[in-house]
């Protein structure tokens, strides 16, 4: 990321933010002083436990643990990586950003950020064409026809591109220059063979697709005339770099709280049927827009949902295609449901007609995946031929093949034993068999690496860290600083953290950029902490307090020193011994010092503090 923003950059969005502001746009903050509270929007509770403090520009839950800086609270609450939360908050921030897009030096073409405002401005031109032309009439007719109203028009974006081939591009639309680049890279506009600009899009109803984020990338437009040749029933926006079909869902952007808050997404086939489920009060409902289902949209579910329910057609292809559907997501370890519609149903025809509950009472007949296979396969196989039967078991053992553990692999297994009545241990075997001769050529994976995390911090550094963080207090920064290397605190977070902070630096989280998300979390939760931590002034000297935590990471310190000494001494003979025998017994004399308290520790401390400074 450095590489391609500057630090000053992050930091001057940062400065222009108040964290309680941003937060504030997000979920309910109660503000108390100097700091908010809130309900925390990552666990559920009752009693807020969700901490936001503005000077240090940090927030805490005390309940979960999640912490860190605006950015980090944008990247949780979105499920967004870092790069998108700075294009957001410098959005808000009013603060212009430039990514190196192409990673190969210098981008040639329009940046995203064109494309997204060259979409939105065609979105609010189809939308503003939609209700004001009058040939948008028989757009206007198909949409009541399908019980979509205006209200419905202006919350999912839904328009209307006319019936010539200059609406955007001609003499209303922005003639040359940029804006016209960024529409024709955004696949709004085409050029044919001679070199001439035209729309895309002619005379069909828009539906605006937008990304998980909220953002116009792309469109979907209906043919309005069944004897149309200009194209299919549906024409999507070409691939584009914003509009990616493999990683876009439809609706995604409106149902993410909901499917964050269920863990359950549903996934039906196209925009409609998910603006339906939607306005049925079945609001998880996300669509894949009747592309294929992909690995990348499986992977986009898993960062929302532990389930999703698959709604299909009841027709062969839908089948088929539920049940691919269905493999990736398992191979993604997800939960997986299939519900079957009535023939000839979808769910916009069965909300219609028979209303959402009709939809809800479909959704309550759930069925795993192998035993929507089974059923299926029961239909369609002679299970009392050995070819029928050895088809089947081919089937079932290829869909098994996708799960993602033991205990789930068995479920299947069962369900599967039983459907096709053979021997659970004979599927089980012969599962091992197909994935032996799948995966034999394939290497071993290296072991992961461990993350270097201690098990346990010491309570001292934490409480010091707390105190520099809850009391602001310049004496107490000084006292740090003049008698505590930074290197003699073992943990790495606490190091940084209580570095920064007897540092005095203006902005912490700022500070602390560069280090581990453990160690930002960290000083989120000390600089949220209640004052109480440690006890009030009144029945404690904070000072007094301070030292004491100094002296026990001194006393840390020697002892680790010592027993290298005493390693030393027993590899040692000789006259080499001599020097390490002195040491060491000067190094007792000083322990003993260090442990009757500051007053004989200050001149020892001194001492160590000289050797540190010659190196």
């Amino acid at each position: 990321m450095a590489g391609m923003v500057s630090k000053d950059v992050i930091d001057q969005i940062r400065n222009a933010l108040d964290i309680s502001d941003v937060i504030g746009s997000y979920i309910q903050i109660k503000r108390a002083g100097h700091v908010a509270k809130a309900l925390c929007p990552f666990h559920k509770e009752k009693t807020p436990s969700f901490h936001i403090n503005p000077a240090r520009q940090a927030f805490h839950c005390f309940g979960c643990g999640a912490g860190g800086d605006v950015f980090k609270f944008v990247m949780q609450y979105e499920n967004v990586d870092f790069p998108t939360a700075l294009r957001m908050l410098a959005s808000r921030a009013g603060v212009a950003i430039q990514f190196d897009e192409d990673r190969g030096g210098k981008r040639e073409g329009p940046s995203k950020d064109e494309l997204f405002a060259a979409n939105e401005e065609a979105s609010a031109r189809y939308q503003k064409e939609l209700v004001q032309s009058s040939a948008a009439a028989e757009a206007r007719a198909y949409l009541q026809k399908r019980s979509l109203d205006a209200a419905v028009w202006k919350e999912w974006g839904i328009g209307y591109a006319p019936d010539g081939w200059d609406f955007l591009s001609g003499p209303a639309g922005p003639r040359g220059g940029a804006k016209m680049k960024a529409l024709e890279a955004a696949g709004l506009l085409s050029t044919n063979e001679k070199g001439n600009v035209y729309d895309r899009f002619r005379d069909r109803v828009m539906f605006t697709i937008r990304d998980e984020l909220g953002r116009a990338v792309g469109f979907s437009g209906r043919i309005l005339k069944a004897d149309d040749k200009a194209g299919g029933k549906y024409v999507n926006t070409p691939e584009t770099p914003v509009f990616r079909k493999s990683r876009i869902l439809f609706g995604l952007d409106k149902a993410k709280r909901e499917i964050l808050d269920a863990r359950q997404a549903l996934l039906c086939e196209g925009q409609i049927d998910c603006i339906r489920c939607h306005l049925g009060g079945f609001k998880t409902a996300v669509a894949s827009q009747g592309t294929a289902f992909t690995e990348e949209h499986a992977r986009l579910l898993k960062r929302y949902a532990d389930q999703v329910v698959i709604v299909l057609d009841a027709d062969a292809a839908g089948q088929k295609a539920a049940l691919r559907s269905a493999e990736l997501l398992i191979a993604e370890g997800l939960a997986v449901s299939l519900v079957a519609l009535p023939a000839g149903e979808d769910p916009d025809s069965l909300i219609l007609k028979k209303g959402p509950e009709a939809f809800a009472a479909v959704l309550k007949a759930l069925r795993t995946p192998m035993g929507f296979l089974i059923g299926l396969l029961q239909k369609r196989e002679d299970l009392r031929s050995q070819e029928g039967l050895l088809r089947a078991t081919r089937a079932v053992l290829d869909l098994a093949s996708h799960a993602q553990g033991a205990v789930q692999t068995e479920q299947m297994l069962r369900e599967a034993a039983a459907g096709l009545n053979v021997g659970f241990d004979a599927l089980q075997r012969d599962l091992r068999s197909a994935l032996r001769g799948k995966f034999r050529s394939t290497p071993p994976a290296a072991p992961a690496a461990v993350a270097d995390q201690p098990a346990v911090r010491p309570v001292d550094e934490v409480e010091l860290a707390m105190l520099l963080g809850n009391r602001g207090d310049p004496e107490l920064a000084g006292l740090v600083r003049r008698w505590l290397p930074y290197p003699l605190i073992s943990d790495p977070v606490c190091r940084a953290v209580i570095h920064v902070l007897a540092e005095e630096e203006e902005d912490l989280m700022a500070a602390l950029d560069d280090e581990s998300e453990a160690c930002k979390a960290f000083a989120a939760q000390i600089v949220n902490a209640p004052q109480k931590v440690l006890g009030t002034e009144a029945d404690m000297n904070i000072a007094k307090a301070a030292q004491d935590m100094i002296l026990r990471i001194w006393q840390r310190h020697l002892d680790a020193r010592r027993g290298e000494l005493s390693r030393r001494l027993h590899q040692l003979a000789g006259a080499e011994r001599q020097p390490v025998m002195h040491e060491f017994a000067q190094l007792l004399l000083d322990q003993g010092k260090v442990k009757r308290g500051w007053a004989q520790a200050c001149p020892i401390m001194d001492f160590y503090l000289q050797r540190f400074a010659e190196g």
